[in-house]
């Protein structure tokens, strides 16, 4: 029987040994094609000179790879949506106006052809050409690879042949809506206009129009408007080549986006403060009826603009002009409820002027239109948990403003809110339930993602806003209870920026209660950190805890994390101390905490942490004394809650006590520093 090989044989032989070397070989070259690069496909697409812009890129990558795969989302969390009710009116009739064969047009004298010299030629024969020089490119780039692999070249041409016959297939099951949407567009382009329109007609009606708001020009100018608006989606169609120029059309988009709110206003003869139900009334009576295809007009054909346009400048502009006839909207709800389905979409991009403008039109609707309330509650929810799925340095301040836009949109129906909170909150605590019994990987990765945890965190900031002018004392316990049992899923160090963060939101209820919850308990027990080696004094590598959730493994060691841990904790409990620094109260709250301090300052090898350590210790005491102090000359008792509310309380109206400057100054350092890290990032 042959003899049985030792340990450090075993190890050898599965390092140097043929085939375990050439098993080592197959699994990396696996890891290499599963793993390409961000924004390309291989490692051949890389160039020389790109090294800092690798490093960064892996950088990017291990900071996804810490928070959790990409993919993994939170299921369960988003709200069901009713796309049938957003979609009702997407079939309505959306036709031309009739027209005044009476109403000028007129053509310049200086331009011999028109149409030749029509917008659509005017605006894409460059890019026409740019893509025709791309074509011809890859054609070349084809016929290349096709003359060097002939097996190549075979089964392309039985795949292109199969691709064929499966198009036909189902392209038969297609046929007759794809008619219908073609008879659709000829029918309106057969009632559509098709004279030219150039400078001088739009001037001309322009001009008519802002004389007289019931002048016949009204029809043509948004006729004009609407095919100005669906400029794109059927550029073959004789509507769209009725522009002269480029000028025309940003004259027609520019008139009727300024003028229609005074006009539409004008016809029917309201005021600027009109509110929604007057606007129902009129427009279902008799002199309503003339105006209500106007309103119609412009507000679809809006819509299809919204829909089209690419530059944010023109969509802020847009969203301005639609926000000051936003009371015009309460009599179309299906109309508002396609607008809504925009609206989000532009409040969650990245460009912040724009999400702003798209938000306070968004509220506008919402404020307006109970039904419409639902659907912009439910979308803006789910919308907000999408936009959340990864988290970085440079998207964290648009997720802190979508955050607030959520709140301040569910803070105006607190009932509607409530109900839907507390829908949620159920199914973060059937998830953290299911965690905490399980403990297996799956049910761990749907709590410790950005998705699970800014859930949590928008319902803070939505009690924060709301706990003192309602009773929200049965959300409020639900929310601190999956606070805390997040905090205790996830121990250890590597979890510090994770713990802080629910510090955070814990310190929050707390100060919109006036109530006291032990937050040191949920911070000491991760501040534990090894001695720090000679090696790892010089990693420089930076690290952002507002983008992060669990800190890797390599920078556990390192003297820059550890530094950042310490005083990301010291703000934390400046911010605690600093709510209680005034009560009676006090030196009981900072006896534990003291030890806690103490001992940590005793076990911190960086010199650098021992002075911020020692000067909070030292507030604290001083603070501690203080109301020592000024507790012994009073005489109530403490079950008198008159008294103990009163206690100090000209004192922390005029803030000059030592602990209240020095909390000013540790925000104020912490702020310094969020902004040379941003600076730094950039």
């Amino acid at each position: 029987m042959a003899k049985k090989l030792g340990k450090k044989a075993r190890k050898f032989a599965r390092k140097h040994l043929q085939t375990a070397a050439k098993r080592n070989r197959k699994i990396r070259a696996q890891f290499t094609h599963r793993r390409p690069r961000r924004g390309g496909s291989g490692r051949e697409e890389g160039r020389p000179g790109d090294g800092d812009e690798d490093v960064r890129r892996r950088a990017d990558d291990a900071t996804l790879d810490i928070n959790g795969d990409a993919t993994t989302l939170v299921t369960g969390l988003e709200f069901p949506e009713d796309e049938a009710e957003i979609d009702a009116e997407f079939s309505d009739s959306d036709g031309y106006l009739s027209e005044d064969p009476e109403c000028p047009y007129n053509s310049d004298s200086e331009d011999g052809d028109v149409v030749k010299d029509s917008i659509m030629q005017d605006g894409l024969d460059r890019q026409n050409d740019e893509m025709s020089l791309d074509i011809k490119k890859q054609k070349k780039k084809l016929k290349k690879l096709l003359d060097k692999d002939p097996e190549f070249a075979n089964f392309l041409e039985t795949w292109q042949s199969d691709l064929e016959s499966h198009r036909n297939k189902e392209g038969s099951d297609e046929e007759d809506e794809m008619d219908s949407m073609d008879d659709d567009v000829d029918s309106s382009d057969r009632n559509a206009p098709s004279a030219i329109l150039t400078s001088k007609t739009v001037n001309e009606w322009c001009q008519l129009v802002a004389k007289e708001p019931k002048s016949p020009a009204l029809n043509n100018l948004l006729n004009a408007f609407r095919d100005a608006c669906r400029f794109g989606v059927h550029s073959d169609s004789a509507s769209m080549k009725r522009f002269q120029n480029i000028t025309v059309f940003y004259q027609i988009i520019t008139f009727v986006l300024s003028e229609s709110d005074s006009i539409f206003r004008a016809l029917l003869e309201i005021s600027d403060d009109v509110n929604k139900g007057k606007i129902v009334n009129l427009i279902n009576s008799k002199k309503g009826k003339t105006v209500d295809p106007l309103i119609k007009s412009y507000l679809r054909s809006s819509l299809n603009l919204l829909s089209q346009l690419t530059d944010n400048k023109i969509l802020n502009f847009v969203l301005t002009r639609l926000r000051a006839s936003a009371v015009l909207l309460s009599a179309y709800p299906s109309t508002s409820s396609r607008l809504v389905k925009i609206l989000i979409r532009l409040w969650a991009s990245g460009d912040q002027s724009l999400s702003l403008s798209a938000f306070l039109l968004i509220r506008e609707v919402a404020s307006l239109l109970p039904n419409c309330l639902d659907i912009c509650l439910t979308k803006a929810y789910n919308t907000y948990l999408a936009s959340t799925k990864l988290v970085n340095d440079r998207n964290t301040k648009h997720i802190d403003f979508l955050m607030d836009c959520l709140v301040e949109l569910y803070s105006l129906d607190l009932q509607k809110s409530c109900e839907r909170a507390v829908t949620s909150v159920g199914k973060l605590n059937a998830i953290l339930i299911q965690a905490s019994k399980t403990k297996e990987k799956e049910d761990l990765r749907k709590i410790d993602n950005w998705q699970y945890i800014n859930c949590v965190n928008l319902w803070v900031r939505f009690l924060c806003c709301n706990y003192k002018d309602y009773n929200l004392h049965p959300l409020f316990s639900q929310v601190l209870q999956v606070i805390r049992g997040v905090a205790h899923l996830f121990p250890g160090t590597r979890y510090l920026p994770l713990r802080l963060r629910l510090v955070q939101m814990v310190n929050e209820l707390s100060s919109c209660s006036q109530m006291f919850f032990p937050i040191p308990s949920l911070l000491f027990d991760c501040l534990e950190f090894r001695e720090v080696t000679q090696k790892d004094q010089t990693q420089k590598t930076k690290v952002n805890f507002s983008s992060l959730l669990k800190v890797p493994k390599n920078l556990l060691k390192s003297r820059y994390f550890q530094e950042e841990c310490i005083l990301k904790a010291i703000q934390v409990l400046s911010a605690h101390f600093a709510q209680w620094s005034y009560h009676v109260s006090f030196p009981e709250v900072a006896t534990i905490p003291l030890i806690l301090l103490k001992r940590l300052h005793e076990q911190t090898t960086l010199e650098s942490l021992h002075r911020p350590i020692k000067r909070l210790i030292d507030q604290v005491n001083d603070n501690k004394d203080f109301i020592q102090r000024k507790r012994d000359e009073v005489s109530f008792s403490p079950n008198d809650k008159a008294s103990v509310d009163s206690f100090l309380q000209a004192e922390k109206s005029n803030g000059n006590a030592s602990f209240t400057r020095f909390y000013a100054s540790v925000s104020e350092n912490r702020q310094l520093r969020e902004k040379c890290f941003n600076m730094s990032i950039r």
